[in-house]
């Protein structure tokens, strides 16, 4: 079952752009079970079933089934997938979903819902996360500027949501689809899709007009605008074209 060592390596090198030379030695240290496996020679596919499996330093995953089909050079996982990947600065990424791709020859993943939306989990050491942030505006129109909360000791955590999520690893990027929302420790941002881009570590949120509602030293915020622009590593926002919304301070607490 050599093949089957390569699902998870296939799914999640689209999410990790920028792997090394040591990344891609998956086979190093793996673990691969399933319940059931057949070999289909007819029509030159693979068949893993019941408690498909795959373990190793840097990769896990699980899924009730996945299929490898060698003439498409294409790998399907679906039922109540889930997906670890671990990277050399001690970050990670978690992702929740009913079914997914990965096409070979694009070097691409597509992950889908089912019953509920994907889930994504991006965990960071704080001292990635800037102790300088803002969120900002352009076109001259009024908007919002802040600096986020400091970072703490425990691991800095990023939620995503969206119905569809497209990686592809030659352009770095991720596009996101169907009610995109991104959570942070004290931001919420929605939007109809976006995308995010490896090269400045940043989301865009557009269509649908986006919003970012949050707190922010002191104040409560809430923003819309055409598009939404998130750092991930300094929590930075900036807001452009038809930006508009609300700041309002904290009631101040009284120390008796």
């Amino acid at each position: 079952m050599e093949t089957g060592k390569a699902i998870l390596f296939c799914m999640m090198l689209a999410l990790t752009p920028a792997a090394s030379a040591a990344d891609n030695d998956f086979l190093m240290g793996s673990v691969v079970k399933s319940d059931k496996w057949k070999m289909d020679r007819k029509n030159n596919r693979e068949f893993f079933d019941g408690a498909v499996s795959f373990k190793n330093p840097s990769y896990t995953m699980r899924s009730d089934h996945a299929v490898y089909n060698h003439s498409a050079r294409l790998w399907d996982i679906y039922g109540s997938s889930y997906i670890l990947r671990k990277f050399q600065d001690n970050s990670k990424l978690e992702v929740n979903c009913e079914k997914g791709k990965y096409f070979e020859t694009e070097q691409s993943a597509l992950f889908e819902r089912g019953d509920s939306q994907i889930v994504m989990k991006y965990y960071f050491p704080p001292q990635a996360a800037g102790a300088k942030g803002a969120a900002q505006n352009s076109g001259g129109q009024p908007g919002v500027s802040a600096s986020p909360a400091p970072p703490t000791e425990d691991f800095v955590e990023l939620y995503g949501r969206a119905d569809k999520a497209k990686a592809e690893n030659l352009l770095r990027r991720i596009s996101f689809e169907g009610d995109f929302s991104l959570t942070t420790e004290n931001l919420y941002m929605i939007s109809s899709q976006g995308l995010y881009h490896d090269l400045d570590k940043s989301f865009l949120m557009y269509d649908s007009t986006p919003a970012a509602v949050g707190t922010r030293e002191g104040y409560d915020f809430a923003v819309n605008a055409e598009t939404i622009k998130f750092f991930r590593d300094s929590r930075d926002i900036k807001f452009h074209n038809n930006v508009s919304g609300w700041v309002k301070d904290m009631p101040s607490k009284v120390v008796e």
